[in-house]
C-alpha cells in the first residue's frame, strides 16, 4: 500500500510538471506553429523556429515568419506574440 501511494504521488508530481502538461494537452512547438500561421497568414512550411527557451514557468520561441522574425511567449497553454503578452502583463499589474 505504501509503494502505491508512493508511486500515486510521484505521477501526481511528474503530470504537473509544465512541460509534460503541455505534452499531454498538445500545446507543441507544432501546435504553435499552426496558430502562429493562423494568426500571422502565413503557411506553415513557411515558419521556422530559430531558437527557444523553456523553463517551468514557459516558453518563448523566436521564429522566422515569412521572412519576419517574430518572438512567441508560452503562457499557460496559450500561445501570444510577445508584445501581447507583455501588454497582457502590464494590463494585470496595473489592474492590482
Amino acid at each position: 500500500m505504501k509503494k502505491l501511494m508512493l508511486l500515486s504521488s510521484f505521477l501526481l508530481l511528474l503530470s504537473s510538471c509544465g512541460s509534460v502538461s503541455r505534452t499531454l494537452t498538445g500545446n507543441t512547438e507544432k501546435t504553435m506553429i499552426k496558430t502562429v500561421s493562423v494568426e500571422q497568414g502565413c503557411e506553415v512550411k513557411n515558419i521556422k523556429l530559430l531558437d527557444k527557451v523553456k523553463t517551468w514557468q514557459g516558453a518563448t520561441y523566436s521564429l522566422d515568419v515569412c521572412g519576419t522574425r517574430m518572438v512567441y511567449k508560452q503562457v499557460g497553454s496559450v500561445f501570444m506574440e510577445s508584445g501581447a503578452a507583455e501588454k497582457m502583463k502590464e494590463d494585470l499589474q496595473n489592474k492590482n
